[in-house]
């Protein structure tokens, strides 16, 4: 199993390495999935196993911020998906950063890098009416985007990573669960390189009879979202920053409404452990998001 997962590891480096020696085979694979970005009708925050259905194409919108005592950072952008098949989605987001937060590394919000990729349901068990057990595997390519960072890591030259994601849950007409857990790791630049990044998360949402409606009605489901990472030290001119690494554990509410093909959802969370050093990061108060989703049903699809 060790073997084997080492195996896989190098070959997903190989094609990274592959990537920046040829900027234009780069290039072209976020632009074949430019058009793909998936919309979970699950948590904003964390990790779920949600697709889109065969030939359905998603479009998300939202704004996702930081506030900390040496600022605030704002995120917007589009992200785009489409099911391929009833089990996988291509996807995309390409978001714009505002704002002059000095934070450490996230992957959990969204920041100035531009990413694309796919994720596949590779388990979807019906186990009864209306509830089914799940796990979704996703792989990305994340690359720069046209604005510098701000902070510690805007002071880096930047270069493409690997974004890898393992999700799995329970869920039903009334009650959802999942766990999931993420690894970014990015490639070296002109002796820079930006934090791996170690993200995990558990959700529990719950979606009242009362409120649970029909396709042409508002119906409203509530999400209790557990979020940590770990980022590893920067390194900047090939030497390691002191203490540069952070630990950050969050925990929130959210809330989602759907109406026909219309979802939006906002959250906040806030910390419970932190372990950043406050002389380089300061002190991360709060994060918050609000998204908007489209989703385009084709005229058949399949069963979220």
């Amino acid at each position: 199993m060790t073997c084997a997962l080492d195996v896989c590891l190098r070959l997903i480096w190989f094609d990274l390495e592959l990537f920046m020696k040829y900027p234009m085979v780069l290039a072209c694979a976020v632009l074949v999935t430019s058009t793909a970005f998936a919309a979970d009708h699950g948590p904003v925050f964390s990790y779920a196993t949600p697709v889109n259905s065969e030939r359905e194409l998603s479009f998300d919108t939202g704004i996702f911020g930081r506030n900390g005592s040496q600022g605030t950072q704002l995120s917007t952008g589009s992200g785009f998906g489409y099911g391929v098949t009833p089990h996988i989605t291509i996807n995309a987001f390409l978001p714009a950063s505002f704002g002059s937060g000095n934070l450490p590394e996230s992957r959990i919000m969204s920041g100035t890098e531009w990413s694309a990729g796919a994720s596949w349901r590779f388990l979807h068990s019906v186990t009864s009416v209306g509830k089914r057990i799940e796990s979704t595997a996703s792989l990305g390519l994340v690359v720069p985007g046209p604005q510098p960072d701000s902070g510690v890591l805007g002071s880096l030259h930047r270069a493409p990573g690997v974004a890898g994601t393992l999700a799995t849950g329970l869920a039903s007409r009334s009650q959802y669960v999942w766990v999931g857990a993420g690894y970014t790791r990015f490639a070296d630049a002109s002796n820079d390189r930006r934090p791996d990044t170690l993200s995990w998360s558990a959700v529990y949402g719950y979606r009242p009879s009362s409120l649970r409606r029909g396709y042409d009605k508002w119906d409203y489901r509530g999400f209790a979202e557990l979020t940590g990472e770990h980022t590893g030290a920067v390194r900047s001119n090939g030497v390691i920053l002191p203490d540069s690494s952070s630990t950050t554990v969050w925990l929130g509410p959210s809330v989602l409404a759907i109406f026909k093909n219309i979802a939006i959802e906002g959250g906040v969370q806030g910390p419970l452990f932190r372990d950043v050093s406050e002389s380089v990061y300061g002190r991360e108060r709060v994060r918050f998001a609000i998204n908007l989703s489209y989703l385009k049903y084709s005229s058949h699809t399949s069963s979220h």
